[in-house]
């Protein structure tokens, strides 16, 4: 059963990630909350349906039993019994960011994430800000990575340092 809710669900939209946080984390939680803003929604009132019910006739003193037409609520479609309407959707992400870099996240929901291989394909530009610390290597090529050489100022030639 498609809600309407998810039948407009779709498109693209940017997401900042924040340095520290990995990027299947962000799209985890925008998933999740998409889901539960969608889950949120007031269930429909419960489907009635005729049931016999065997008990006494009323005004009668005597022990004899009879059937009465009742109706009551089927609840076989309610949430508590079979679980939350929606349980995944489909979100995609246009490029990936390590752990340690911040930046913008390009993310699809429904027919957005075939627009996101169209962006891929265009071959857009991309900026990067790179920020280093000039005398220091470690085994990772990260901050906190090991210490692995270490040299002063001087004997960084400067042909490593200049711009072209």
């Amino acid at each position: 059963m498609r809600s309407a809710a998810l039948a407009r669900l779709n498109g693209l939209f940017a997401v900042y990630k924040p340095p520290g946080l990995k990027w299947k984390h962000l799209r985890d939680t925008i998933e999740l909350q998409l889901l539960k803003g969608l889950n949120a929604k007031k269930p429909p009132a419960p489907e009635q349906r005729v049931r016999f019910l065997l008990g006494p006739i009323e005004g009668s003193e005597e022990k004899e039993l009879t059937l009465t037409a009742t109706s009551v609520p089927t609840l076989t479609s309610h949430p508590l019994v079979r679980g939350p309407a929606f349980t995944s959707l489909k979100v995609g992400v246009g490029h990936r960011l390590d752990a340690q870099a911040s930046g913008v996240l390009v993310f699809g929901v429904g027919r957005g994430c075939g627009l996101l291989t169209s962006m891929y394909e265009a071959h857009l530009t991309k900026d990067y800000t790179v920020r280093g610390l000039l005398g220091k290597a470690t085994d990772d090529f990260c901050e906190d990575g090991r210490l692995v050489e270490k040299t002063t100022y001087g004997e960084i030639p400067d042909p490593c340092i200049s711009c072209r």
